[in-house]
């Protein structure tokens, strides 16, 4: 049971058991097909161009971020682990729903895309600004909805140039937190698209050289930082299967 824990003693918790994920899936990815692998001396290729950031849109209520760990050591920089993130290990097949440990909810996909433009999955000047200081490359966004129980989760993943600057990228989002944050996709539901609308509950993560940011909240607009059921979704949305991937293979092969 989750009741009693704040969400600052429950995120360190649960970034203690993500240590322990990728250790896990070092023997069950080692041989998958993917990315991420024979990329060690990818050349250093130009950087897409980004655009202008969208002026306006939603912020979370809550915000919560953490830097990068020795967990991600072997994807600390994108010198080692140059190959771009494709949409199969951003949407794999196996990892179309995010469901609670207590099954609460089972949100499951409901848009996805994949941009070269990071400043398109971000509002606000000083966030795209951010993303363009990490050398972003790749936006990796999908919705993840469960109209039945009432929740929503919106993942984001940011391809930066350095576990350093994953640091800075999840901190800043933080910092501009109603002047700037991620973009939910939307899903062409009228339900699902009132994300961000009402209260909400996020979290960045710094995964080596990428940056993961989970955002959930019910589709009612309603709750607070007592929901379990946010907090969970949190977690496992925040376990983003193609960085865990990339870990997992480069660790193996170490």
């Amino acid at each position: 049971m989750l009741g009693g824990l704040g969400p600052r003693v429950y995120f360190g918790a649960a970034g203690a058991l993500g240590v322990v994920l990728v250790g896990v899936l070092v023997l069950v990815l080692v041989t998958g097909s993917g990315g991420g692998g024979g990329a060690a001396h990818a050349p250093r290729a130009a950087l897409p161009p980004m655009g202008r950031a969208a002026a306006t849109g939603p912020s979370p209520d809550s915000y919560s971020s953490s830097p990068s760990t020795q967990a991600y050591r072997t994807i600390a920089a994108r010198t080692s682990d140059g190959a771009p993130l494709t949409e199969h290990e951003l949407f794999p097949a196996e990892a179309r729903t995010i469901t609670t440990p207590d099954g609460r909810a089972r949100p499951a996909l409901r848009a996805k895309r994949l941009d070269r433009d990071c400043a398109a999955a971000v509002w606000g000047a000083a966030t795209a600004g951010a993303l363009r200081q990490g050398r972003c490359t790749q936006a990796g966004r999908a919705t993840y909805a469960d109209t039945r129980r009432g929740y929503a989760v919106s993942v984001t993943v940011f391809n930066l140039a350095s576990a350093p600057d994953s640091d800075r990228v999840v901190q800043a989002i933080g910092d501009g937190r109603g002047a700037g944050f991620v973009l939910p996709l939307p899903a062409g539901s009228a339900q699902v698209d009132r994300f961000g609308q009402g209260y909400g509950m996020a979290r960045g993560l710094a995964m080596g050289h990428y940056a993961v940011v989970a955002w959930a909240q019910r589709l009612d607009g309603k709750g607070d930082e007592r929901d379990e059921t946010l907090l969970s979704l949190l977690i496992e949305g925040g376990k983003a299967p193609s960085v865990l991937g990339r870990a997992a293979r480069t660790s193996g092969g170490s």
